[in-house]
């Protein structure tokens, strides 16, 4: 190598490392100089933000909100699998069956993309109704002090879906307080998440009506009688006398402590569990998805209520028709619930829900008290 060719590349390694060093010392000014972003919330700041927060409804629950029915949004939506959805984050991570847990994946492990269409639409729709009643700060405050909200729904944060419950009772329930439905999980869900603890309720019970607290603590016990379908079914039979019952006993879900309805309250009662199954059936194409539990007990409920003059809500219902399945993915368990009978469906739901009960001491047991 000459002379000449040495001093080059000595000159060239040298201005390489001045010009590494110069960049080394820009980049440590630039992140000095930088804006510092805010720090990370913890998780209790998340869960006061998200129960404190105003509601934010999807698409789905703002075509339902507006139309005062659910809607089949087949040929306006499509759904793709989200490979990033964790069950186990979800009230439904309890469940134990294999195949429950396959099926229940399939219907929520989705993403929505709704055509502009229907999304300009659908928001300009939901502009023009009128606003909700907001809920107590006080209520807010207990949610976020004495209980744990900060589990995952079917569809967003637990809380969008009491907010949903709870704007689609003041719209179309106007009778009757939407805050049963804004509580109405808080004494326990179906797969043995709760919210609260058995010690907390002399202090919601403050904070509520005597209807309003009568009305939540019955909810889950309802709730988990209705999806076990012997009590529908018994009450299904005795149409012919239905304006004859008095009451119903029962056993709440959080200590098994008996609880009883007289006819009046029980047949409210009905009406918020029908809204509230409302929030868990499929954006689109319903002929597709008749046997998943849930669907179905939406449509045995409307049925019952209407043969037995007792839908007091405004819950208008389409029943599904047509076969298409535009914009639906196709996964094994979206397979499995097109073929699957209904009745195969309810049975893997009766079966859980006795599960459920008998592992924390619950008694599924009723009475059924009818007048002379």
């Amino acid at each position: 190598m000459t002379i000449l060719a040495l001093k080059l590349s000595s000159t060239i390694s040298t201005s390489l490392a001045a010009m590494i060093a110069l960049l080394f010392v820009l980049s440590r000014v630039a992140k000095s100089r930088k804006p510092k972003g805010k720090k990370a919330r913890s998780s209790e700041e998340k869960v006061t933000a998200n129960v404190h927060g105003a509601a934010n409804h999807n698409l789905q629950r703002q075509a339902a909100l507006t139309s005062g029915k659910p809607v089949d949004h087949a040929g306006n939506v499509i759904l793709v699998p989200d490979d990033d959805f964790d069950l186990n984050k979800t009230i439904f991570g309890t469940l134990d069956s294999v195949v429950a847990r396959s099926l229940t994946k399939s219907k929520l492990a989705v993403k929505l993309f709704w055509s502009d269409e229907a999304t300009l639409d659908i928001r300009a729709a939901y502009a023009s109704i009128p606003a909700t009643p907001k809920v107590d700060t006080a209520i807010l405050d207990f949610m976020v002090s004495d209980c744990n909200f900060a589990m995952e729904h079917a569809d967003g944060s637990f809380m969008d879906h009491l907010n949903f419950c709870h704007d689609y009772s003041a719209l179309h329930f106007k009778e009757h307080s939407p805050r049963v439905l804004f509580l109405h999980s808080i004494m326990g869900v179906g797969t043995n998440f709760f919210p609260m603890k058995v010690e907390k309720v002399p202090k919601l019970k403050e904070l509520l009506t005597d209807f309003e607290f009568k009305q939540i603590e019955a909810f889950p016990s309802m709730l988990r009688l209705i999806t076990e379908r012997t009590f529908l079914k018994e009450l299904s039979h005795n149409l012919g006398r239905i304006d004859k019952l008095e009451s119903v006993t029962f056993h709440r879900v959080i200590d098994n402590q008996e609880l009883s309805l007289d006819a009046k309250s029980f047949w409210i009662q009905c009406n918020y569990q029908v809204m509230h199954l409302l929030d868990f059936l499929p954006a689109a194409c319903w002929k597709a998805w008749l046997s998943e539990p849930l669907f179905s007990l939406f449509v045995e409920m409307i049925d019952f209520l209407m043969k037995a003059n007792k839908l007091y809500a405004t819950v208008d219902f389409d029943a599904p028709a047509g076969t298409s399945m535009e914009g639906q993915p196709v996964t094994l368990g979206s397979v499995i619930y097109r073929i699957l009978p209904q009745a195969v469906g309810a049975k893997i739901a009766t079966k859980a829900i006795r599960r459920f009960s008998a592992s924390i001491g619950h008694s599924l047991e009723y009475k059924i008290q009818w007048s002379a």
